[in-house]
């Protein structure tokens, strides 16, 4: 565990874009992500080169029965916790999932792009 003075938790549930605010979700509707998930928030915390570690183990208390951990997180360089979560909310809302190739009138895969 991080031992350090200052660390900020993380849960999947503050990036969710199905949850309303009233359920724990901690970002705009228009910044949320769908599906999020801890492997989403980890690779926002690696490309913002954070110290984290993972607690699969606990729960979030507004969704307990369905929560898949946590993220603690050492946030050197960074002012408080909502800059945090709207800069991670920023990085994760950029991973999109990879559409499956369509197929040209030639025979040949193209993937389209999503928007």
């Amino acid at each position: 565990m991080l031992r350090k003075k200052r660390y900020f938790v993380l849960y999947p549930e503050y990036f969710d874009k199905k949850l309303s605010k009233n359920e724990g979700r901690r970002v705009p509707k228009n910044k949320a992500v769908d599906n999020c998930n801890l492997s989403k928030i980890v690779f926002a915390c690696k490309h913002l080169e954070l110290e984290y570690e993972i607690e699969k183990d606990k729960k979030y208390s507004k969704n307990w029965w369905g929560s898949e951990g946590r993220i603690i997180v050492n946030p050197e360089g960074i002012e408080s916790k909502t800059e945090l979560i709207r800069r991670i909310a920023n990085i994760s809302r950029k991973l999109k999932k990879v559409e499956k190739p369509s197929v040209t009138k030639k025979g040949k895969s193209a993937a389209k792009p999503k928007k």
